[in-house]
């Protein structure tokens, strides 16, 4: 029976050390200083020469699109900031051409206009608004465009691949 009470004991002093050191914090992790990430800043960018010799590639969304998506391969850059920086070319059905710069944010789903195309005198105008919005489900063109161009939803690691990737598309 002393044996028993003996074992008893000395299993209810192991639990209590076991316990114990579970609770406590693990030597690898004392002392480490996790600093908060900085928060995403977009950097400045300053527009693109008005396309005079467009690389233009065909971005196709759906069967239902009238409208026709081209996108200019000399144009594509990605920047520091991971956003995917180029010039976009939209064609109605009766011919009708707009141009804007814009940039997609490949993590955030997100995308802007930098500018939009003056086809008259070939230059840009800047767009007030400033604002990156989401990439919703019926935008067709911005969604084609971010699984082109954002492998994983990730900012691809170069241009070549980025371009590679849109004509593959």
């Amino acid at each position: 029976m002393n044996l028993m009470k003996a074992s008893v004991l000395w299993v209810g002093v192991l639990l209590c050390v076991g316990v114990q050191s579970a609770l406590a914090e693990p030597k690898s992790r004392r002392n480490l200083n996790f600093d908060e990430p900085a928060a995403w800043q977009e950097v400045e960018q300053p527009l693109p020469p008005y396309p005079s010799k467009p690389d233009w590639v065909s971005v196709t969304t759906d069967n239902l699109q009238t409208n026709q998506y081209f996108v200019d391969a000399g144009s594509v850059s990605v920047g520091e900031d991971k956003v995917v920086r180029l010039v976009v070319r939209i064609v109605s059905p009766k011919g009708v051409e707009n141009l804007s710069f814009e940039g997609i944010q490949c993590e955030e789903a997100t995308y802007r206009a930098y500018a939009f195309g003056n086809s008259v005198d070939h230059t840009w105008i800047a767009s007030t608004r400033v604002v990156w919005r989401e990439i919703n489900s019926d935008d067709k063109l911005r969604r084609q465009l971010r699984t082109l161009l954002c492998p994983g939803k990730r900012a691809p690691a170069s241009v070549d691949e980025a371009v590679l990737s849109l004509r593959k598309g």
